[in-house]
């Protein structure tokens, strides 16, 4: 497209002229203006290895010249086998089996069909209810958007199934717990919403390890992803955890429910698995859920058709090659608590942020009027977005409701290739979109 050429795409900003992306290296993009971006949250927390990785576009091309397609009720292929052994290896669960979709979205639509059917095949059909939190968001298509407690369900209300009943620990830093009575909160949270619904009734709970998109990267209370686990025991509820934006190394484990003892029953993923290469996403099934279906007459009938799709399997074997050969789950770890000591330091100047948080290269920064108060500051997040894209910074801008309140935070998620020297450049732009921030008039209006 040049630039005397119409665009006839529809975007999510309108009224707003777009830069145009032409080129991207490691962790930095470029437009058309030749301008620079430091990239420091993938886009939507999707680039796992940067932009244009090497050893992923070279796999990428072979795949290409050999086999592009197969549908899954037709053939299997060789790249999705030798990816499922590799998922095997790393899944926080035990046995895994596997399951690939293009999208985080479809892969919460496949969890949603096999918690169901899983108990369908138990001959327990009444186990159909699914419990979810709020703020969380699992996805765009309806299934996924009805487990979301996210501004982005508000439009389709009226046809959205109301799953998000159970409030995310941590989430609403105006109640001031501690950490032992949120953890406390949290878990009377789960438990309420199962007991409400009847436990017979309820098939599964879905969460986020740790927040994405709809909360900024809160972090769960020390014993609440173990409590969960028990509660989901107890009741015989499945435990499914998104690990869209926390899988494959991204918060200094290869999962972000490899921070907690327990391990859930299904995961789900997208995003980092291939650095934004290709659409791509799939699920990890435990063993005792994946022999229900191998027993099963009709195995699991549900999927996509680009499910296993070998491109972008062949992308995903090589991106978890990768990360593990360059060490950047230890990387993403280490890194990530340079980036956090920075953010503190920023912070700690600020007037405006009320709190830093996350784990690894996945941290976020809520956005207040004051510290006292630790009420939202209205319309920050996408402000402190714009501070930060003046200074050619991308970050990722997260408001969502909360208890009548917009919270307003954003979110920091670079590459795991990012350099020291990357972390300290991205401190010094989001230091200077900080202080505009603090410096603008609705800010000191506040």
């Amino acid at each position: 497209m040049t630039e005397a050429e119409p665009d006839y795409s529809l975007l999510a900003c309108s009224g707003r002229q777009l830069p145009v992306a032409v080129r991207g290296a490691g962790c930095r993009i470029w437009d058309r203006d030749g301008r620079e971006y430091l990239d420091a949250c993938g886009g939507a927390m999707v680039l796992s290895l940067g932009h244009c990785h090497p050893r992923l576009i070279e796999v990428a091309k072979r795949q290409l010249a050999e086999l592009t397609y197969t549908y899954r009720f037709s053939f299997s292929n060789e790249r999705m086998a030798e990816l499922a052994a590799l998922i095997r290896e790393i899944a926080p669960l035990r046995g895994a089996w596997s399951f690939f979709n293009s999208s985080g979205s479809e892969s919460i639509e496949s969890a949603i069909h096999m918690a169901v059917l899983y108990w369908q095949n138990l001959g327990r059909t009444d186990k159909i209810g699914l419990i979810a939190r709020y703020p969380s968001f699992h996805g765009s298509t309806l299934g996924a958007l009805g487990l979301s407690g996210s501004r982005w369900r508000q439009p389709l209300e009226m046809i959205l199934e109301k799953n998000a009943v159970a409030q995310t620990p941590g989430a609403d830093i105006r109640a001031r717990r501690s950490e032992a009575e949120e953890l406390a909160f949290g878990l009377a949270q789960i438990e309420d919403a199962i007991v409400a619904r009847g436990a017979e009734n309820v098939g599964a709970v879905f969460l986020e390890p740790i927040s994405g998109a709809s909360a900024a990267a809160v972090v769960p209370p020390e014993g609440y992803f173990d409590g969960v686990r028990a509660l989901c025991d107890r009741y015989e509820a499945l435990m499914i955890c998104d690990e869209t934006i926390t899988g494959f190394g991204r918060t200094g484990e290869w999962w972000g429910s490899n921070h907690w003892a327990a391990k859930p029953d299904i995961v789900t993923y997208a995003k980092g698995v291939t650095s934004g290469v290709t659409p791509f996403s799939g699920m990890a099934i435990s063993d005792r859920i994946a022999e229900v279906f191998i027993r099963s007459a009709d195995g699991f009938p549900f999927g996509h058709t680009f499910s296993g799709n070998p491109l972008g399997c062949a992308v995903a074997a090589e991106t978890i090659r990768t990360i593990r050969d360059e060490g950047l789950v230890a990387r993403a770890k280490q890194l990530g608590a340079r980036l956090r000591a920075g953010m503190d330091a920023i912070a700690a100047k600020s007037a405006h942020v009320g709190q830093v948080r996350g784990r690894g290269l996945l941290q976020g920064m809520e956005l207040v009027s004051d510290l006292d108060s630790l009420e939202p500051l209205a319309g920050a997040s996408g402000r402190l977005a714009g501070f930060a894209r003046d200074r050619g910074l991308m970050i990722y801008s997260c408001p969502t409701p909360l208890g009548g309140r917009v919270i307003e935070a954003v979110m920091l998620a670079p590459p795991l290739i990012v350099s020291e020297r990357d972390v300290d450049e991205i401190l010094d732009r989001l230091a200077g979109a900080v202080a505009a921030l603090d410096a603008s008039p609705r800010a000191d209006a506040a």
